[in-house]
C-alpha cells in the first residue's frame, strides 16, 4: 500500500526546511529542496523523478517550474533512509545490508520506487535481497526484524515482518532437524543419543521486542519446534529482558533507552505476555 496522503506539497506556504541542508553533490547546483523530519536536502529533479513516482507527482502538481521546495511527512526511516534512497536515485554505490534493507524497502514503498518508473528500482532490489539473502538465514531474519522497530505500519503492509517471522521459524525448524541428526552417534548398530544442547538461536531471539517475539514463538510452535526448546527460549527471553542483557542495543542502537518507570512497565508487560 502506498501512503499517498503522507507526502504533501504545501502550496500556500513554504515548508519548514530546518536549519541544516544536505547536498549530495556539493559542486553541482541543486534545483529542488526536499525537507524530511526537519532536515533539508538540496537535490536535482531529474534523477529523483526518474525513479520516484511520488516525487514525480509532487513536482508535477507543483506551481510549474517555480515549485522548488517540498516536504515529505512521516517518511519511514527518516532523513537517513531518505538519503540512501536519494543516493540510489543518483546511481551512487552503497551496500544493502541487514541493517538498512527494511528501511530502504519501506522508503521505497513510500516514494513509489517501482518498476513502472525504472527497471531494477529500489523496491525490486530490496525485495531481491530479502528473498535471496535474509529469509534463508535465521540470524539475518532476526536482525532485519529488529530493524523493523519504528517502521510500522509500512513494514507490516509490505510484508517484511511476516517474512522475517516465517524465515526465523523455518530456519529454526531446519536447525532442529540438523542438530537432531548430528546428535546421533552411531556405534555399531546401536545409536547413542548425545545430550541435547541449548539451541544457539535462543540468545538471538532475546533481541526482539515482545510483540515480535510472541509472533515468532507462535510460528515456531506451528512449525513443530520442540516444546523444550520453546520453553528454554521463553525462560532466556524473560531473564535477558528483565536483566537488560539482550543483543537488542547491539543490533538496533537507535532503540531509545527507557526511563526507570518505562522500564518497569516494560518488564511488567513482558511478564504478563509470557505468563
Amino acid at each position: 500500500m502506498v501512503l499517498m496522503s503522507e507526502a504533501s506539497i504545501n502550496a500556500s506556504s513554504t515548508p519548514k526546511l530546518g536549519n541544516s541542508t544536505t547536498r549530495i553533490f556539493s559542486d553541482v547546483a541543486g534545483d529542488i529542496t526536499i525537507a524530511v523530519h526537519g532536515e533539508s536536502f538540496l537535490l536535482h529533479k531529474f534523477p529523483l523523478v526518474a525513479r520516484s513516482g511520488k516525487i514525480r507527482k509532487m513536482v508535477g502538481d507543483g506551481k510549474g517550474c517555480s515549485a522548488t521546495k517540498f516536504e515529505l511527512l512521516n517518511l519511514p526511516g527518516g532523513p537517513q533512509a531518505f538519503e540512501l534512497a536519494v543516493k540510489f536515485c543518483y546511481g551512487m554505490n552503497f551496500e544493502i545490508t541487514t541493517a538498512n534493507v527494511a528501511h530502504l524497502r519501506c522508503v521505497g514503498e513510500y516514494l513509489e520506487m517501482t518498476e513502472e518508473y525504472r527497471e531494477e528500482n529500489l523496491i525490486a532490489r530490496t525485495e531481491m535481497y530479502l528473498n535471496e539473502i535474509v529469509i534463508h538465514s535465521l540470524e539475518k531474519s532476526v536482525q532485519v526484524l529488529v530493524s523493523c522497530e519504528g517502521l510500522s505500519p509500512v513494514a507490516e503492509q509490505v510484508g517484511i515482518t511476516d517474512a522475517c517471522v516465517e524465515g526465523i521459524a523455518m530456519n529454526a525448524c531446519k536447525e532442529q532437524l540438523v542438530s537432531g541428526l548430528s546428535r546421533l552417534d552411531y556405534v555399531g548398530d546401536s545409536p547413542d543419543l548425545k545430550c541435547p544442547t541449548l539451541e544457539w538461536w535462543i540468545e538471538d531471539l532475546s533481541s526482539l521486542q515482545i510483540d515480535f517475539y510472541e509472533r515468532v514463538i507462535c510460528a515456531m510452535a506451528r512449525k513443530g519446534i520442540r516444546p523444550d526448546s520453546i520453553v528454554a527460549s521463553l525462560m532466556h527471553y524473560a531473564q535477558a529482558s528483565l536483566e537488560g542483557t539482550s543483543k537488542s542495543q547491539f543490533w538496533n542502537p537507535s532503540r531509545p533507552k527507557l526511563s526507570p518507570l518505562a522500564l518497569q512497565n516494560h518488564q511488567i508487560t513482558i511478564v504478563e505476555t509470557l505468563a
